[in-house]
């Protein structure tokens, strides 16, 4: 008797089985950060878009690969699945979800996505794509958890006082000779000190975060 499998074989074109096969991440294509094969849904049919869509929806939105592909898809169910993505408790996809498909979310899910991620986030699971973010999309309550976590992330503190300083000295001149030094010392006894030294920089009240 014929397998399932064979029977959606059988009914599936050349074009939709490569893009299967590019959907096999290996080590070579995770290290080098390579996605699915989005020209293949350039160019595909119809009909060989929609089984591709159905793919991709039944797998679900996993990583940063299935957010570029729904959004090449961009059907009416594919772009509902990437919305959604936006409030998964996976930081890797809602950050993934602004960085493909930023237009398709409103500003105050794309605040609460970052706010979360440097909340919560570690480096390799989100982290980094959203400091990374935030330089183009960076309203006052995202401003505000970098500062948050700078006083509750020790270990992250060097990383979110780059952030900050980085969009405080944007168009300034002076910043590698002034402000970059200040972000690696923000470590150990000297982090509170070197907070209120940002905070001043900045025009931002200081004690509001450390009391």
């Amino acid at each position: 008797m014929e397998s399932l499998w064979s029977r959606w074989m059988n009914r599936t074109s050349p074009l939709v089985r490569r893009f299967q096969e590019s959907m096999e991440i290996d080590y070579r294509k995770w290290h080098d950060g390579i996605g699915y094969d989005i020209g293949i849904i350039r160019k595909a049919s119809e009909e060989e878009r929609s089984q591709i869509e159905a793919i991709l929806v039944a797998r679900g939105v996993r990583d940063w690969r299935d957010v570029e592909a729904l959004v090449a898809v961009g059907s009416e169910r594919a772009t509902k699945l990437v919305k959604e993505a936006v409030q998964s408790r996976d930081h890797s996809v809602s950050i993934a979800v602004l960085e493909h498909a930023g237009h398709l979310v409103a500003p105050q899910e794309r605040s609460a996505a970052l706010v979360a991620a440097f909340e919560r986030a570690e480096l390799g699971s989100g982290l980094a794509e959203a400091l990374r973010h935030v330089r183009k999309f960076h309203p006052p309550e995202v401003i505000d958890a970098l500062l948050r976590g700078i006083i509750h992330r020790e270990e992250y503190a060097p990383l979110f006082a780059g952030a900050v300083l980085h969009l405080h000295s944007r168009g300034k001149a002076g910043f590698d000779s002034d402000l970059r030094p200040l972000a690696s010392t923000f470590r150990g006894d000297a982090r509170k000190t070197s907070f209120r030294t940002l905070c001043t920089k900045i025009g931002a009240n200081a004690d509001l975060y450390l009391q």
